[in-house]
């Protein structure tokens, strides 16, 4: 099917820009690695490249950091550049350039062109600063476990760090009075140990190295760093996003079959998730206990079924006096509530005939005599109920 669509290669062309600015940052963040503290600055400059986009000049040369960033107001027409000035991109400007030569009377065309890809931006940017955590301190602060970020200023890093000493001290994840020698390691690990390994931190890159593995290797052998690397470890294990949660949904769906039960699953994941920890099919390693685990694989599926069917049987069995105990119990409510009922009957009967008596009316003696016939079949009952109790008692006693 052709588009017909003029403008068609000019949209074409200007989403593919606004993709290139938004792909790397995707594609960097799509692991398992800790990568929180560059978080912070790699929004910030997605961000600022697509305020810059549509905000004057004038407005973005006054947000130097982050936090005036944020403070920008993007929503303001006041703030926008001329519609014709919009940056849509090189290739953009060119397609719209061969459409002016060929339509040099559709400039109301191209216009609305430019002011939907404003739109566009505006919602995209309204978008990201309502979900982005840039907002939060923590995520900001978080820059200073960058080494690039670290290596530049001690006094901005210690800033940085003091700030998320005191939301942990908010959050009760480390008491007050570590504060003071935590701040006192790093200062320490600054002066001193960071001259012999400024190289390794200058060079650091997040797309080949680990953080983890990275300040593992700084600070977990340094002894006068110990609270430090304690507080490292906690900012590491912060989440950067779902990556790897919706990575697994994928690989469920890959490995599950009909019928298969959740101990298969379970199974089936812990083997995907090694051979992906060691690099591949290629670099497990196969030692002898794998071996004989193996081979010994038929033999513990059977101990397996064996152990499933006594478990099934004893659940069995244990349900079985379960639904006995309260067959007795109910049994012992109803003989209990005849019991109840036979003696109000007699003692209604006796109420009655010593009415008659001291009366002289024949009519008491007609009650008293259906209270006692009443008694009788309660008593009657009673006996049936005293027999089923005795049944279900031995069947509990004989049911193992």
């Amino acid at each position: 099917m052709i588009v017909q669509d003029d403008l068609f290669q000019a949209k074409l062309n200007f989403f593919l820009m606004v993709a290139l600015e938004i792909t790397p940052f995707l594609k960097l963040y799509q692991t398992d690695k800790p990568m929180l503290p560059f978080m912070s600055g790699d929004l910030t400059n997605m961000l600022r490249s697509l305020l810059e986009k549509f905000i004057k000049p004038s407005v973005m040369k006054n947000a130097t950091t982050t936090l005036k960033l944020l403070q920008v107001d993007y929503a303001d027409p006041v703030n926008h550049m001329d519609v014709t000035k919009l940056r849509v991109g090189f290739v953009t400007e060119r397609a719209l350039e061969e459409h002016k030569k060929k339509n040099s009377d559709a400039e109301r065309l191209r216009l609305e062109f430019r002011q939907n890809c404003k739109l566009f931006l505006l919602k995209m940017v309204s978008m990201l600063f309502e979900k982005a955590p840039l907002k939060y301190p923590l995520v900001r602060s978080l820059s200073v476990l960058d080494p690039r970020v670290f290596l530049k200023s001690k006094e901005v890093s210690t800033r940085k760090l003091t700030t998320v000493l005191r939301l942990f001290v908010e959050t009760g994840r480390i008491e007050e009075k570590c504060c003071d020698e935590i701040l006192r390691e790093f200062g320490h690990f600054y002066d001193h140990s960071l001259m012999t390994a400024s190289d390794s931190f200058r060079n650091f890159n997040p797309e080949s190295g680990s953080l983890d593995a990275f300040y593992h290797e700084h600070l977990s052998n340094n002894a006068e760093c110990r609270h430090l690397w304690e507080v490292v470890k906690l900012l590491l294990i912060l989440s950067h996003g779902q990556a790897s949660v919706e990575r697994g949904f994928s690989v469920n769906k890959e490995v599950m079959v009909e019928n298969l039960k959740e101990h298969s699953l379970i199974s089936q994941r812990v083997i995907h998730d090694h051979v992906r920890s060691v690099g591949g099919l290629l670099n497990i390693a196969y030692t002898k206990e794998l071996l004989l685990s193996a081979a010994a694989a038929r033999q513990k599926y059977h101990m397996y079924l064996d152990d499933q069917r006594r478990l099934k049987q004893d659940e069995q069995k244990a349900q079985k006096r379960k639904g006995l105990m309260e067959e007795i119990t109910e049994i012992k409510s109803k003989k209990k509530r005849l019991e109840e009922d036979m003696r109000v009957l007699l003692k209604s009967a006796d109420d009655n005939a010593e009415k008659a008596e001291s009366q002289g009316k024949l009519s008491f003696i007609s009650k008293s005599n259906g209270f006692r016939r009443a008694a009788k079949e309660k008593k009657r009952s009673l006996e049936t109920l005293e027999k089923q109790l005795a049944e279900k008692l031995k069947e509990l006693k004989d049911t193992p």
